[in-house]
């Protein structure tokens, strides 16, 4: 991964994109200045379609992720023959040729890469900028609220990994666990855990620095009083 650092301080988090591993949901964090590659191949940072069988329509390089001054631009491989990618939004669905890049102007996009069987799908969440204020806010600027608007599953699934802890316990309750409780395949309940960790991300409401998504998004739920 190449990275372009400008002024000090540790580049900003820009976008997060979660993709389907063989072992469930999976997520990288895009920072300004980066290029990050996606596809089959081994040196892919976002790989996907290798395991358990490897999806040969899928290329080894599809494409790439292009982060500059905040915006997330997706370029398709420049290697003749590949499928397009395609670029889905609430609004439309364009088709990235070959050598090509778009970038979205959404702040949550789908890119959709052509499998065997059917397209594999990576998920785009970019994090809001900062506002601007006027005078009088930059001398006392507002105080800041978090809000997450949940699904009635999402919702279902942040209370069911929080229990343990309610309860008195000292960590959130597994992927298998929350799976067994509410009677859903495991994946299920991972990726709506993960979908709440790209609200979060998305609003710039703060998060532990922990690699487990469980702990992250119970703990900042916790504090920040979003538990329901």
């Amino acid at each position: 991964m190449e990275t372009v650092q400008r002024g000090e301080g540790p580049p900003a988090e820009v976008a997060l994109v979660t993709f389907p591993a063989p072992h469930g949901i999976e997520a990288v964090t895009l920072i300004e200045g980066s290029v990050v590659s996606f596809g089959r191949g081994i040196d892919c940072e976002i790989r996907f379609g290798f395991a358990p069988q490897p999806d040969q329509e899928v290329p080894r390089l599809a494409g790439q992720f292009a982060v500059i001054n905040r915006r997330v631009f997706v370029e398709s491989a420049a290697t003749i023959g590949h499928r397009a990618i395609e670029v889905r939004s609430d609004e439309q669905a364009v088709q990235v040729p070959v050598g090509e890049g778009y970038s979205p102007r959404q702040s949550r996009f789908d890119v959709l890469v052509r499998g065997t069987a059917s397209p594999w799908k990576l998920h785009v969440t970019v994090r809001s900028g900062p506002q601007l204020h006027g005078r009088h806010d930059a001398i006392d600027p507002p105080t800041s609220h978090y809000s997450l608007s949940l699904t009635d599953l999402q919702r279902t699934v942040l209370s069911s990994y929080a229990r343990p802890l309610k309860n008195g316990r000292m960590e959130p309750a597994t992927h298998k666990d929350v799976a067994g409780e509410l009677s859903y395949h495991p994946n299920t309940v991972r990726e709506a855990l993960y979908e709440i960790w790209a609200m979060m991300f998305e609003q710039g409401i703060p998060m532990p620095d922990i690699s487990d998504k469980r702990f992250a998004v119970v703990e900042a739920a916790r504090i920040h009083g979003l538990l329901v």
